[in-house]
């Protein structure tokens, strides 16, 4: 019984784990599937309500020397980008370098996507962070920059 009841806590935890990305293109790239990837890094943290100053979720992947998985993070982040109620991008020569894109929700789960594309400026090297939770946009910056 007691088996039973750990299996069914499992399944509804990974469930609404991969509920966080739902609907976004973006998804994939935090799945494990990308784990063993030589110079890939992946980045998954869940805190409680009252931790983190409203975060409830934190995912990045950092890829490097890999222009391939780059070029695909790039296309999803600007499909996602296009449903965006509040976005600040920068391009270098024509390609996207920054994007800060908040995604709306509902209160206490807004959710948001940064982007940092280092390639333009001639460093092989692209991440992408998404955060879910009870922040605002200046909120999300300054955790970013605090970073």
């Amino acid at each position: 019984m007691k088996k039973k009841i750990f299996c069914i806590l499992i399944l509804n935890l990974v469930t609404l784990l991969a509920k966080a990305q739902e609907g976004l293109n973006i998804a994939p790239f935090f799945s494990d599937s990308y784990a063993g990837i030589p110079n890939v890094t992946l980045v998954s943290m869940n805190y409680d309500k009252n931790s983190q100053r409203g975060m409830k979720k934190y995912k990045s992947i950092s890829v490097a020397d890999n222009s391939e998985l780059a070029d695909k993070i790039k296309r999803a982040v600007t499909k996602d980008g296009t449903s965006a109620v509040n976005k600040e991008v920068s391009y270098v020569g024509g390609d996207l370098y920054f994007g800060f894109y908040s995604l709306g929700g509902e209160k206490g789960s807004k959710r948001y996507l940064l982007f940092l594309n280092r390639r333009p400026k001639g460093i092989e090297k692209t991440t992408l962070i998404f955060i879910e939770g009870d922040l605002d946009e200046n909120a999300v910056k300054s955790l970013i920059k605090e970073s």
